[in-house]
């Protein structure tokens, strides 16, 4: 088996790291990019705060992140987020998820934050 398979990552802004948000965002593109070049991949990626912007259309990172989507990651939006932003006509992968549907996912997978 997989032992990726219980691995949850949770993103919580536009950019990996602290510091220099341009680097940061390089940084997340990579590792992106990285990520769906890999076999052993997450159950599921979470978005929430203002990282759920990098599901908006115009976004370089939908690529990347329907690609994983199409590989079997499940693509993850706080609802609260994505609602408070007034982007949900504008998210072009994943998909806008409770509180509860996230918690089921972080108490019951291994979650690796950035």
């Amino acid at each position: 088996m997989n032992n990726t398979q219980n691995k949850v990552i949770v993103l919580g802004s536009e950019y990996i790291g602290q510091g220099d948000e341009t680097l940061g965002f390089a940084i997340l593109m990579t590792f992106l990019e990285a990520l769906v070049k890999r076999e052993d991949r997450p159950k599921a990626i979470i978005f929430w705060n203002m990282a759920v912007k990098l599901l908006e259309e115009g976004s370089p990172a939908v690529i990347h992140l329907k690609a994983l989507e199409e590989k079997g990651v499940k693509i993850l939006a706080g609802r609260l987020c994505v609602e408070d932003l007034r982007i949900a006509d504008r998210i072009v992968v994943g998909n806008a998820v409770t509180m509860d549907d996230i918690l089921d996912l972080v108490l019951h997978n291994e979650v690796i934050s950035f």
